[in-house]
């Protein structure tokens, strides 16, 4: 494999969407009215294509066409970016609703790119979850350009280290396995490929494992593919071995072909770039880990579990927990690491 492959596609993705809205700018300004004008991008959801948008203010807009039962709220709370949704037709097509995630500042129009790469990737692996990656991936993003409030507690700093150890082992089977780091970007897995995902859950608690399931998506396996469930126990500890959040980041960052994506994700966290407090005092040791492949009669609520396929109207916020001492479907760590790795 190319172990640049990523960062290169990352960059020639960027410059296809300058480009498309480049074209766009000169076709307004030849143009008359004030319709919105379009491009089609490659990726899709089953309802059509996504289309990069260019409105009368000259303002970006990514455009991604949902169906006519899909909820997608209006979301004005961005001065930067809005969601909202709209109806579009040509002469030749039927009318397509769409998602319209529309960059509200001039001056952020090279960020919003960024923001557009992101979701058209996301979209491209999971298309029929469109809907849902709009609204983390926002969330994700908002968060990258504001930053956060939470405080980062033991228990959030220990699921954090339980996440950088397994990207760290992934790193070792292929060091570009950062571009699968996809829950700080919006993805309900942790980590996903095009076929294969891992989820990532860590505890503090001493006894017990007993996990948190967040979302009827969190344990719903790729199409045609497979999910595992890294369930890692973290201790506090100042034995040999315990490493804190900056020193396990700075074993990811030497292992990586891809600073970018990781400083990108750590920014969509909210993890501030150097801090002498909890970040650099506090260390864990993995003390016990299990992997387990959510398959058959793995105990989980997924979409498929309600009629017709689908979580009810008007059910938000679904979340549940699971005892793991009941589940047997105990799997190799090195199996599931190297069945992501080789699905980049």
């Amino acid at each position: 494999m190319n172990e640049h492959r990523w960062s290169v596609a990352s960059l020639r993705l960027r410059e296809l969407l300058e480009g498309l809205w480049d074209r766009l700018d000169r076709q307004a300004s030849v143009a008359t009215g004030s319709a919105m004008i379009t491009a089609g991008l490659e990726a899709g959801t089953p309802h059509g294509a996504l289309r990069l948008g260019r409105d009368a203010d000259g303002l970006r807009h990514l455009l991604v066409p949902i169906g006519p039962g899909d909820r997608v709220d209006d979301d004005l709370r961005s001065a930067g970016v809005h969601l909202t949704t709209r109806t579009l037709s040509s002469d030749d097509e039927l009318p397509v609703r769409y998602a319209d995630i529309a960059c509200r500042r001039h001056d952020l129009a090279g960020t919003f790119t960024g923001l557009v790469a992101d979701l058209t990737g996301l979209i491209a692996v999971n298309p029929d979850r469109a809907p849902s990656l709009i609204v983390r991936t926002l969330q994700a993003w908002r968060l990258l350009l504001g930053g956060t409030s939470n405080r980062w507690t033991l228990p959030r700093l220990a699921g954090l280290f339980a996440e950088l150890a397994v990207l760290e082992e992934l790193l070792d089977v292929d060091p570009v396995s950062v571009r699968a780091w996809l829950g700080p970007l919006g993805c309900p897995q942790d980590f996903r490929g095009t076929h294969h995902a891992i989820e990532v859950k860590g505890t503090v608690a001493a006894e017990g494992r007993i996990v948190h399931i967040h979302g009827a998506d969190q344990l719903e396996a790729p199409e045609h593919g497979t999910l595992a469930l890294a369930w890692l126990r973290i201790t506090e500890s100042t034995a040999p071995g315990a490493r804190s959040i900056l020193e396990i980041l700075a074993a990811c960052r030497e292992k990586t072909d891809d600073l970018g994506a990781l400083e990108t994700r750590l920014a969509a966290l909210g993890l501030p770039e150097a801090d002498d407090g909890p970040m650099g005092r506090t260390r864990f040791l993995v003390t016990e880990h299990r992997w387990y492949e959510v398959a058959g009669d793995f105990p989980r609520v997924v979409p498929q579990s309600f009629v017709d396929g689908a979580v009810p109207t008007g059910v938000h916020s679904l979340e549940y927990q699971i005892d793991l001492d009941a589940v047997p479907h105990l799997t190799e760590r090195r199996v599931v690491l190297e069945r992501l790795g080789a699905d980049l």
